[in-house]
C-alpha cells in the first residue's frame, strides 16, 4: 500500500500550532488534493493554476510542476513505485497517469466528472470517488481497458446503506476494505471487500461515534484507527482505543489564525505522523507536527485510597495569613512533598521543601495577583498572571526568573500539566478552559472545554475553576456557578455531569472548586460555599472535612476553600482562602481489607457516659437488635418489625428505609469492601440475601436453618453466620459455586464443653482468621483459632479475666486486638486495655437515662 500508516499510542496529540507550508502564492485560491508519499515527497493539486506540485522531502520549495493537459485537478495519488495518478476529470473526464519520473502522460481510467479523490489499494486497483455522481468508480491496473465499474454508491444522491450522497475522500485499506467520507449525509460508510451495502462507522447515526458536518477525506493508521477531515466543522478528527477525540481545530472555529482551518478538504500523514492539510478557505496547505508518544510523568500526587480511608478532621495550620497572605487561594504539593504556595498580596510564591516549617525558597517574578499554580515532575514551576498580564508564567527548576509560556484570556483559577505536557488553564471569567502543548514556543493557547458563553448546557460553562486531566487525557472541570462537576472525554467538546446538579444519585454541591482524583479513580472536591470537602469511593460520595457546613476557623472548619492538594502520604492541604491560611489534613487510617471501623484507642480511652439517642422506637422498632457501621460512617440497622433495612449517611439524623423483597424479621446485616450487603433472611426463609452495591438485585448465597444472630465477612471472603438456636456458627466462602455452608464452631447440642456452644450471637474473625464468639448463655467469650472446632475462653466463666459477664451478646476488636463486650444482662458495655478490663458504659446498672442501657444486644 502506498499510503503512510504511521502507528500511534492512544494518547496521540499533535501541536495545535499548523505551520504554513505552502500559501496561495504557491497553491493558489481553494486548492483540494494534497497527498504525501512514503519517501515523504508532498503533491498538491492547483486547481486555479491547472498543475501538481511537487515538493521533495525537506524542500521549502516545489522541486517539479506537472502541467500538461490538466485542467482544474482535485486529487492526486502517488503509489510506491514513484508513478503519479492525477484527476483530470472536471472537463477532460479522465485520470491522467505520470510515469515515474517521466514528462508523458497517459489516460488510464474513463470517469463521468471530477475524482474528488483516488486510491490505489493493494491489488493494483484504482479508485474514483464521483462527487456528482454520487458513486466511487473502480478499474484494474492490471489490464488495459480504461473502463470503469462501481464500487459504492447507484449514482442517484441518498441516504440509505447502499447510497452515498457527495462523496468525497475514499481510502482502502490491506482487506481491500473502502471507506468512504459520505459528505452529504455526514456519515463516513464502511463497505467491506465486494460489498456494495456499507456500515456507518462515524457520524450522527452511528451511536457512540461523533458527530460529523461533511466529512470530506477519510485514512486509518497503522492500528487500523479512523481519521477524518471535518470540514464544516473546520477540524480534523481521530479515533483511538478510548474512541473518536478532536485533534486539530478543536473549538476554535472557521478561521485564519495558525490554530484554525477553514474547510478543509484533504490531509495525508507523512511518515513520521506529521499531517498535511489543504485549508482550502484560506488557500493554504498546513503542516501540524506530531507529538512524539513519549509521555511524561504524572506530576500530582494520587494515593491509593481505600473506601474506609479516615483523615483527622482538625488540621494542623501549615502557614498562616502572616505568611500565605490574607486570602489564600492556590497551593500545591509536587511528588517530592515540595509545598507551594501562591501569595496573591505579596505577589509571590513560596516554597516549602519536605520537613521545613518556614518557606525554603521565595520567588518574585512579575507577577499580579496570581491565582493557581502547578509544578511538573521536572521541577518548573507553572503560575498563573492572567488577572491583569493576560498569560501564564513558567520558573523552570532552580531559576528566580519567570518567562511567558501561554497567553490566556483572563486568570487562571485552575491549572494543570498532563502526561503529554500540555498546560491547561480554567479561565473563570470567560467560561472556558484552554490548553498549550509546551514543546513548543508558540504562546497562544486553543479552547478545549466551554464556548466562551456562560450556560449549563453540555457544551457550555459558568464560572469555571478547578481542573484535573487524568492519564488517559480526560478533563475533569468544576463547573462552579452550575454547582457540577463535568467530564470531557478525551477530544470532546460536550461533556457529562459526574457529580452535582444534573448527575442523580451523587451529591449536592454549591460553587465546588478545586478538584482531584485518588489513584483508583475516585473524585475529591472542594465544595467552596459549603465550607467542606467531600470525596467519593465504590459506595458514593461522603463528606470528608468540614461536615457541619458551617464557615469558621477552628481547626475542624473551613471558610471558602478553594484548592487542595494531596502529598505522597495521603495527608491533604487546602487553601482556605477567607480565613487566609494553609491547612493539613492529616491521614489517620487506611486500611483496604476491612468494611467496618477499627479504632486505635488509648489504653485509658473514655467516652461521654450520657448518650444522645440516635434512633427511638418510631423509627427503628421495637427490640432492635442488629447494628452495622461501615468505612464511610453510614450506620444501618434491621427493623423487625417493618422488615426493612435503615441506613443514615455520616453525619445525618434522618434516615433512608430501605426495602427488600421477601425479608423476614432480620436479625443481622454485614457490609462488604466493595458494598455489597449481606442480610440475615433465616427466620422465615432459611437464607441469608446479598444485594449487591446500589441496587435491588437479591442473591441467595448461604442456606441455613434459622436465624443469624450474628453476620460477619472475613478477609479472605468467608461468610459466617450466627445460628443461636442450633448453638452452632457455620461458614461459607463466598462465590465457590454452593450454598451450604460448613461447621465453624459448635456441635450443635447445647453446653459448655470446648467444642460446645449455649446460644451464641454476636461473632467476630480478625485478621488472623481467628473466631470470637459471644457464647451467650455460657456467659463467656469464646476463642476459636484458625482451623480449629475447639474454643478457648478468653472472658467469663471459665477463664482468669477479671470481669463477670452475664449473658454476652455482642463483640467486637478494636486496632490492637482489644476486646469490647455487650454485656447484655449486666446492662453495660466492658472493654479490655492493656490494664485489663473495665465497664465503659452503662456501669450504673439498668434503666432508661441517657446513662443507661437495658438488655443492649450489639455494637
Amino acid at each position: 500500500i502506498s499510503v503512510n500508516q504511521p502507528i500511534f499510542g492512544a494518547y496521540a496529540a499533535w501541536d495545535n500550532v499548523g505551520i504554513t507550508f505552502a500559501n496561495s502564492s504557491t497553491v493558489g485560491t481553494s486548492p483540494y488534493g494534497v497527498f504525501v508519499d512514503t519517501n515523504n515527497t508532498v503533491y498538491v493539486a492547483n486547481k486555479a493554476s491547472n498543475q501538481i506540485q511537487v515538493w521533495l522531502s525537506g524542500s521549502s520549495m516545489p522541486t517539479r510542476k506537472i502541467t500538461t493537459g490538466i485542467t482544474s485537478p482535485y486529487s492526486i495519488f502517488a503509489t510506491i513505485t514513484g508513478d503519479i495518478y492525477v484527476d483530470n476529470g472536471y472537463t477532460n473526464n479522465r485520470v491522467d497517469k505520470w510515469a515515474s519520473y517521466g514528462n508523458i502522460s497517459s489516460s488510464v481510467m474513463q470517469v463521468q466528472g471530477a475524482c474528488y479523490d483516488l486510491f490505489i489499494d493493494a491489488n493494483n486497483t484504482l479508485y474514483c470517488s464521483l462527487y456528482t455522481q454520487h458513486q466511487v468508480a473502480i478499474k484494474s491496473l492490471n489490464g488495459n481497458s480504461s473502463m470503469w465499474i462501481v464500487a459504492a454508491g447507484t449514482e442517484c444522491n441518498g441516504s440509505t446503506s447502499n447510497s452515498l450522497n457527495n462523496p468525497r475522500g475514499i481510502f482502502v485499506d490491506t482487506n481491500l476494505n473502502l471507506y468512504v467520507a459520505d459528505c452529504g449525509n455526514d456519515r463516513v460508510q464502511l463497505f467491506l471487500s465486494g460489498q456494495v451495502t456499507a456500515t456507518t462507522v462515524a457520524g450522527s447515526t452511528a451511536i457512540g461515534t461523533i458527530s460529523l458536518d461533511c466529512p470530506s477525506d477519510v485514512a486509518l493508521d497503522g492500528g487500523g484507527y479512523l481519521f477524518i477531515v471535518d470540514s464544516n466543522n473546520n477540524r480534523i478528527i481521530g479515533s483511538g482505543p478510548n474512541g473518536f477525540r478532536c485533534i486539530i481545530g478543536c473549538g476554535t472555529g472557521n478561521g485564519s489564525t495558525s490554530t484554525q482551518l477553514s474547510s478543509p478538504s484533504t490531509f495525508s500523514f507523512d511518515s513520521y505522523g506529521n499531517i498535511f492539510i489543504t485549508d482550502q478557505g484560506n488557500s493554504r496547505v498546513q503542516k501540524f507536527m506530531s507529538i512524539p508518544n513519549t509521555t511524561y510523568p504524572l506530576s500530582v500526587n494520587q494515593p491509593n485510597f481505600c473506601p474506609s480511608t479516615t483523615w483527622y478532621t482538625d488540621a494542623i495550620t501549615f502557614a498562616n495569613s502572616s505568611t500565605a497572605g490574607a486570602s489564600v487561594f492556590g497551593v500545591f504539593v509536587s511528588i517530592n512533598n515540595t509545598v507551594y504556595v501562591a501569595n496573591q498580596q505579596t505577589n509571590k510564591v513560596l516554597v516549602w521543601f519536605e520537613g521545613s516549617i518556614n518557606p525554603d525558597k521565595i520567588l518574585s517574578g512579575s507577577l499580579n495577583s496570581p491565582y493557581d499554580l502547578f509544578v511538573t515532575s521536572q521541577g518548573d514551576i507553572y503560575v498563573d498572571n492572567g488577572a491583569s498580564n493576560g498569560r501564564v508564567d513558567k520558573f523552570s527548576l532552580n531559576s528566580n526568573i519567570s518567562t511567558s509560556v501561554m497567553s490566556v484570556p483572563f486568570e487562571c483559577l485552575g491549572m494543570f500539566v498532563d502526561i503529554t505536557n500540555t498546560l491547561y488553564c480554567s479561565t473563570f471569567t470567560s467560561q472556558q478552559v484552554v490548553k498549550k502543548w509546551l514543546n513548543n514556543n508558540v504562546l497562544t493557547s486553543t479552547i478545549v472545554a466551554g464556548t466562551g458563553t456562560a450556560g449549563s448546557t453540555a457544551t457550555t460553562l459558568y464560572n469555571p475553576s478547578g481542573i484535573f486531566v487524568d492519564a488517559k487525557i480526560n478533563l475533569y472541570v468544576s463547573d462552579s456557578a452550575n454547582n457540577r462537576i463535568q467530564l470531557f472525554s478525551v477530544g470532546q467538546l460536550t461533556a457529562i455531569t459526574v457529580a452535582g446538579t444534573g448527575a442523580p444519585g451523587t451529591i449536592t454541591l454549591n460553587n465546588p472548586n478545586g478538584i482531584a482524583l485518588d489513584g483508583n479513580g475516585y473524585l475529591f472536591i472542594e465544595d467552596c460555599n459549603s465550607q467542606r470537602i467531600v470525596g467519593s469511593g465504590p459506595y458514593g460520595f461522603r463528606c470528608l472535612f468540614g461536615c457541619t457546613s458551617v464557615a469558621g476557623s477552628a481547626p475542624s472548619q473551613l471558610h471558602s476553600p478553594t484548592t487542595f492538594r494531596f502529598d505522597t502520604y495521603g495527608n491533604l492541604f487546602v487553601a482556605d482562602y477567607n480565613n487566609g491560611r494553609i491547612l493539613k489534613f492529616i491521614l489517620a487510617s487506611n486500611s483496604c481489607s476491612l468494611s467496618y471501623n477499627q479504632p486505635t484507642f488509648c489504653s485509658n480511652a473514655l467516652w461521654y457516659s450520657n448518650a444522645s439517642t440516635f434512633a427511638t422506637n418510631s423509627t427503628i422498632g421495637t427490640l432492635p437488635y442488629g447494628i452495622f457501621i461501615d468505612g464511610i460512617n453510614t450506620v444501618y440497622v434491621p427493623n423487625k418489625v417493618s422488615n426493612t433495612i435503615l441506613s443514615w449517611p455520616q453525619w445525618s439524623t434522618t434516615s433512608t428505609s430501605n426495602s427488600y423483597s421477601n425479608l423476614s424479621s432480620p436479625y443481622s446485616l454485614f457490609m462488604s469492601i466493595t458494598g455489597d450487603i449481606y442480610i440475615d433472611n433465616g427466620y422465615s426463609y432459611g437464607r441469608v440475601d446479598k444485594y449487591i452495591f446500589n441496587t435491588s438485585d437479591r442473591v441467595t448465597v448461604m442456606n441455613v436453618n434459622g436465624s443469624c444472630y450474628g453476620l460477619f465477612i472475613d478477609i479472605n471472603n468467608n461468610l459466617y453466620c450466627s445460628l443461636k438456636n442450633l448453638h452452632q456458627v457455620v461458614k461459607l466462602l463466598l462465590n465457590n459455586g454452593t450454598t451450604i455452608p460448613t461447621v465453624a464452631a459448635g456441635n450443635g447440642s447445647a453446653g459448655s464443653l470446648s467444642n460446645m456452644l449455649n446460644s451464641p450471637q454476636g461473632i467476630y474473625v480478625d485478621s488472623n482468621l481467628n473466631l470470637y464468639i459471644a457464647d451467650c448463655a455460657n456467659n463467656r467469650i469464646q476463642f476459636v483459632q484458625t482451623g480449629q472446632l475447639n474454643g478457648v475462653t478468653v472472658v467469663g466463666n471459665g477463664s482468669s479475666a477479671n470481669i463477670t459477664l452475664n449473658y454476652p451478646t455482642g463483640i467486637v476488636l478494636d486496632a490492637n486486638g482489644y476486646l469490647f463486650i455487650v454485656d447484655s444482662y449486666n446492662h453495660r458495655i466492658v472493654a479490655s486495655s492493656s490494664t485489663g478490663f473495665q465497664c465503659i458504659l452503662g456501669c450504673s446498672g439498668g434503666g432508661s437515662s441517657a446513662s443507661q442501657l437495658s438488655f443492649p444486644q450489639s455494637m
